[in-house]
């Protein structure tokens, strides 16, 4: 029997263009303040004016950018008022998700302790590389498995929804510093310790000295 490779099409140039600025916005390629142009935007990426405009379009419903017609898209840049409601949002849906944890058996403690240091592990390597792209996703991933078994699905929505403004805030934070990165990640040790060992109190320590260090970095 003849067998033919399947191939997979290629996404739509406007769906395209989407996860390639947004994902620049996220990671700080792209910083806050920042005038986009179509054209520019286009010629990066092969393709015409359209589907860069509904891109524009998709991210500015989003809160990623603002649209001043005939000039272009401004990265709508991080306020004060911004990162503290994130983060307080943050905390408050943590520390519950971490109480709930705190209460689980021995065993199902460890077994998410050891998703969460699977997650170090990568974020370890991903630093090693100097891939700090990659270093924030798996910091918002970190946060989010505390989230996710918290015990709590709408609070887990939630963290979701903070995911992006999350990994803006720490590609924000980190910079181009690997150093400053790895410290994070020390913290996320501590973390992890605290749930493997049910101790809420040290968590709650731990996750306060994490979060103020990282907000007193934007």
């Amino acid at each position: 029997m003849l067998h033919t490779k399947t191939e997979h099409p290629s996404p739509p140039a406007a769906e395209r263009a989407y996860a390639y600025l947004k994902e620049r916005i996220i990671d700080g390629t792209v910083p806050g303040s920042t005038m986009l142009s179509e054209g520019e935007v286009a010629q990066e990426l092969g393709c015409s004016r359209t589907p860069v405009r509904e891109a524009f379009l998709r991210l500015e419903v989003e809160g990623f950018l603002h649209l001043y017609p005939k000039r272009g898209a401004l990265v709508v840049p991080l306020t004060a008022r911004d990162i503290r409601e994130v983060y307080e949002a943050r905390e408050l849906v943590d520390r519950f998700s971490a109480e709930h944890i705190c209460g689980l058996s021995d065993s199902e403690r460890h077994v998410i302790g050891g998703v969460l240091e699977a997650i170090i592990a990568e974020q370890d390597a991903a630093l090693a590389a100097e891939d700090l792209a990659e270093y924030t996703r798996l910091d918002a991933k970190f946060h989010q498995t505390i989230m996710d078994n918290g015990g709590n699905r709408f609070l887990s929505q939630l963290g979701h929804s903070l995911r992006e403004q999350q990994q803006r805030f720490t590609a924000t934070a980190v910079g181009r510093s690997p150093a400053r990165a790895r410290r994070f990640v020390d913290g996320h040790r501590q973390l992890t310790r605290a749930l493997n060992d049910g101790d809420f109190e040290a968590y709650s320590h731990a996750l306060s000295d994490h979060l103020t260090h990282s907000r007193n970095q934007l």
